[in-house]
């Protein structure tokens, strides 16, 4: 980290992009880092592949967000990418990213094969964690608007401070965080109290499909296009999903199948305390963490789920 913090000493046009589809910890993560550098001096933009979620525009209240169109007609002599597992990740911005003189890669996947010019990949709990562990490395003093950012980055991240990735350094920051202003309890209602018809009748609709298999050990269900429609709902609003599934007694694997357009399907991985579902997601096209991964599939939702189960019993 402090020869990337070196390196950023000597830029002045930094793009930073994340993921498609992003979380609290990818918008979290690039705004922040976006105030860090203009605290700096530096000029900087923080762009996706897509829009943020409703659920989280009000993020937008901390820190701007520039329209990947607009962010693809300006220079940068520097390109960060935050919590991005791989180049595939930050879909149609792969290109842009890769136009720019230098790149930075920081994250927390432990699957990232490493893209950048210079790479900091450190599984840690959130990537928040390590833009703060680089905002002090450059001397940048936390203000409310970044304390406020991180804080979504490193909460959303760990399920609120309650997976196995929430260690002391996570708990620690979390303190620190609120002292310089984090409002706390406005964010846990925007982001976890805040729910709309459309993912409130999702839920309904993905329990109502819940399948067990290996003795109740793996749970998967799954949300199709019509689905959508008659709810009016978003894909984002598919986010919760998972935890449903995960909470069930007996639960060590839970998969969410969303299918995205005909008979193509994102994938939500997660586990609860010895399967390895970043092995699991690597099946499919995808990664991310032991515990917490993504992937995706094509076919009719029947050999889907036989697919998936199968799969699944391999890594029990």
């Amino acid at each position: 980290m402090q020869e990337i913090a070196e390196k950023i000493r000597t830029k002045n046009n930094f793009l930073i992009v994340s993921h498609v589809n992003p979380d609290g910890d990818a918008i979290g993560s690039g705004m922040a880092l976006k105030h860090i550098l203009e605290k700096m001096g530096k000029k900087a933009v923080f762009t996706l592949d897509g829009n943020i979620p409703e659920k989280l525009s009000f993020m937008e209240n901390y820190c701007p967000f520039t329209a990947m169109d607009e962010a693809c007609g300006m220079d940068f002599d520097c390109a960060i990418s935050v919590d991005a597992a791989g180049i595939e990740r930050i879909g149609k911005m792969d290109k842009r990213f890769m136009e720019v003189p230098f790149r930075i890669v920081i994250d927390h996947h432990e699957t990232n094969p490493g893209f950048g010019d210079l790479n900091y990949i450190d599984p840690v709990g959130a990537t928040g964690l390590l833009i703060d562990d680089l905002r002090k490395l450059l001397g940048v003093e936390l203000d409310s608007d970044i304390a406020n950012l991180l804080y979504i980055a490193i909460c959303t991240d760990t399920g609120n401070f309650s997976y196995q990735n929430t260690d002391e350094r996570i708990l620690l920051l979390a303190s620190v965080l609120r002292r310089y202003g984090a409002d706390i309890p406005y964010i846990i209602e925007k982001i976890y109290r805040n729910r709309n018809y459309g993912a409130t009748k999702l839920i309904g609709r993905c329990l109502e499909r819940l399948r067990l298999y290996s003795g109740g050990r793996i749970a998967i269900s799954y949300v199709l296009l019509k689905d959508f429609e008659e709810f009016g709902a978003l894909q984002e609003d598919t986010e919760e999903l998972i935890d449903f599934l995960r909470a069930l007694k007996g639960v060590e694997i839970a998969i969410v199948v969303k299918e995205a357009r005909e008979k193509f399907y994102r994938l939500s991985f997660r586990s609860k305390v010895y399967a390895n579902v970043a092995e699991l997601a690597s099946e499919f096209g995808g990664g991310g963490h032991i515990h917490a991964s993504g992937g995706q599939i094509e076919g009719d939702i029947e050999e889907v789920l036989k697919v998936l189960s199968g799969e699944a019993e391999k890594i029990l």
